[in-house]
């Protein structure tokens, strides 16, 4: 895999296990989605900070450890017209699944939901949208 594989790898798998967490913590946890707006909204902030700490720590390790593997650096390499492609398709799959994620909470607010679960929807569609195109950037490196 080259670098900007292992990126959007480490980025899907980095989306996966946060909303993985946040969800269960909304579920199990001690205030879950009974908590205040601003207490989850805080939640919420942590948890994108998990987000790119883990994306930073991981691309380091990954690197390292594929650099081991193959006995020669892993370099990004300069992007060319089918990077260019492939983020532009990416994006396109990412920013539909936020748009129809944003219509979709709109909805639930239009239809009286609590605001809590706002909080929750909004950071859900986000973090579905980001792992949306880092795994379109994955099959399109791999398709193309």
């Amino acid at each position: 895999m080259t670098y900007k594989e292992w990126n959007a790898a480490i980025m899907v798998t980095s989306g996966v296990l946060v909303s993985a967490w946040v969800a269960f913590d909304a579920l199990f946890g001690v205030d879950g989605w009974r908590g205040s707006v601003a207490h989850v909204a805080a939640d919420m902030l942590w948890a994108i900070g998990y987000v790119v700490a883990f994306n930073i720590l991981a691309t380091i390790v990954v690197t390292i450890l594929v650099s081991i593997v193959q006995r020669e650096e892993l370099k990004d390499e300069k992007s060319d017209e089918r990077d260019h492609a492939v983020a532009a398709k990416a994006m396109r799959n990412g920013y539909f699944v936020l748009s129809i994620g944003c219509v979709a909470i709109l909805v639930l607010l239009a239809f009286g939901a609590a605001p809590v679960l706002a909080v929750y929807a909004l950071f859900g569609a986000s973090m579905l949208a980001g792992v949306v195109f880092a795994a379109s950037q994955l099959v399109y490196y791999r398709i193309g």
